[in-house]
């Protein structure tokens, strides 16, 4: 048997683990759009920073992982489409590649909107390891002194206060009334958003949008206006990172008969590639993954989940599939932790249809979590973590200007609250875990001891 895998991020990493573990034989074949073998793709501002290893960045062992599991790796091969009739993928170069079975994991790209001037040099998004490495030269020759971020969702918000810590003057725009607007409440928002402003000198401009970028070369100022005005101001700049969303690559089954997530009543696309429990397409032999694909979650409905633990266990569901072992996906949660050193925020689950809430106040930390029927729906959480200092082992450190960064280091990052797990099992709200709650359990998202940090506790 032949395995096509279109995408090399981590469902396509993990699915290529669970097959080999049941099928040792069969010919596997990943195809790249990029030159890099798998590397974590929620560690870009890490690689800003230049506070993390090559191991930790590179997760599964770089090149040796597909020597180790027998995977023709094909990288700069990047493909445009899938014919499931015939049975092949198509690449950018016009080369056909056949296959028994196909998962597609080319997950999301970075959306773009075409505002006016978006194509001056300097402008650029921090989606991928190239973007991240090109924002880290600009910023080591000294050639950035202000940004501007367009877009206040994770990335975004990360990027702007991981520029901000190495002495840049940051601004960032946002359309909506508050940061992080998908995974925090009004309330929620409304604090973080003021606390990351205040604890960081970053200026925020809520309920904004960008009207143009201007430069005769490259871009050297942003046009913005208030939402809803027709009086609008310029922000000089000297680079400008896009963070407005991304998008399922679902032109990969464009022309085909593969389902995509479509909103019946409107009838538009509303997610990805349509997958059932076992992470089939329509099509039996085409399977999908990660960011690219709309699973089913913990509730039993299909949803679009762009975040990496999906990703990573839809991945291991379609590879045990595909090598024929029958395992179904338990249910996709999405959790997400911003990763900001001044404030952190995080959630999970749903909130929107919530009966009830309960809110938790401890410390420096704020957390909100929402049951229906008494059972955990989803969860918020705020919180400033300790002050820390400048961490002279960072390599970073002796590139830029020391007295630049020598007040910018606030808090070390906090990480998620361990309550995606009782959304997965549907648990009770028992006095228990709300003892557990009111303690404040946390949970690591990522592995410091792997990590070089930029600030370390005082």
């Amino acid at each position: 048997m032949k395995v096509v895998i279109v995408g090399n991020g981590p469902a396509s990493a993990c699915a290529v683990e669970a097959f080999r573990s049941v099928d040792k034989e069969s010919e596997i074949v990943v195809l790249s759009d990029e030159e890099f073998p798998t590397y974590a793709p929620n560690c870009m501002e890490n690689v800003i920073r230049r506070d993390i290893s090559d191991e930790a960045l590179f997760y599964k062992g770089g090149e040796a992982f597909y020597e180790k599991y027998k995977v023709d790796f094909r990288p700069n091969s990047e493909v445009v489409r899938i014919d499931n009739k015939r049975k092949v993928v198509i690449t950018k170069k016009g080369e056909e590649i056949s296959y028994d079975k196909c998962l597609l994991a080319a997950g999301a790209y970075a959306f773009v909107p075409p505002i006016e001037g978006i194509n001056l040099k300097r402008i650029t998004t921090a989606k991928t390891l190239k973007d991240a490495l090109q924002i880290r030269e600009w910023i080591e020759k000294g050639e950035v002194k202000k940004a501007v971020i367009v877009g206040g969702g994770p990335i975004g918000v990360e990027d702007a206060e991981t520029l901000r810590h190495l002495g840049i003057e940051v601004s960032l725009i946002e359309i909506f009334d508050r940061l992080l607007p998908k995974m925090l409440d009004h309330e929620m928002g409304r604090i973080y958003s003021q606390t990351l402003e205040k604890n960081t000198g970053i200026k925020i401009f809520l309920e904004h949008q960008v009207v143009a970028f201007h430069g005769k070369d490259r871009v050297e100022a942003v046009e913005v206006k208030r939402r809803g005005s027709d009086k609008s101001f310029f922000l000089e700049t000297d680079m400008v990172i896009v963070s407005t969303g991304v998008r399922p690559r679902t032109y990969l089954v464009e022309g085909t008969d593969i389902e995509i997530h479509v909103d019946k009543d409107l009838g538009r696309p509303i997610g990805g590639i349509l997958v059932n429990e076992y992470q089939q397409t329509s099509d039996p032999d085409v399977f999908a993954a990660g960011d690219i694909a709309s699973g089913i979650d913990a509730w039993g409905n299909h949803r679009w989940i762009a975040l990496f633990p999906p990703a990573q266990q839809s991945g291991y569901v379609a590879g045990f599939n595909m090598a024929g072992r029958r395992v179904r996906n338990t249910g996709l949660v999405d959790y997400n932790a911003v990763k900001t050193r001044s404030v952190t925020a995080g959630s999970g689950g749903l909130f929107e249809d919530a009966e009830e809430s309960i809110t938790v106040e401890k410390g420096n930390y704020l957390v909100k979590v929402f049951l229906s029927e008494g059972k955990v729906r989803g969860y918020q959480f705020v919180g400033i973590p300790d002050k820390t200092h400048l961490n002279t082992h960072n390599p970073l450190i002796k590139v830029l200007w020391k007295e630049a960064l020598s007040d910018k280091g606030i808090g070390l990052e906090a990480s998620g609250v361990l309550f995606h797990t009782f959304l997965k099992v549907n648990r009770q709200l028992t006095p228990i875990t709300k003892r557990a709650l009111e303690n404040l359990i946390i949970r690591a998202l990522s592995n410091p001891a792997s990590e070089v940090p930029l600030y370390e506790p005082l």
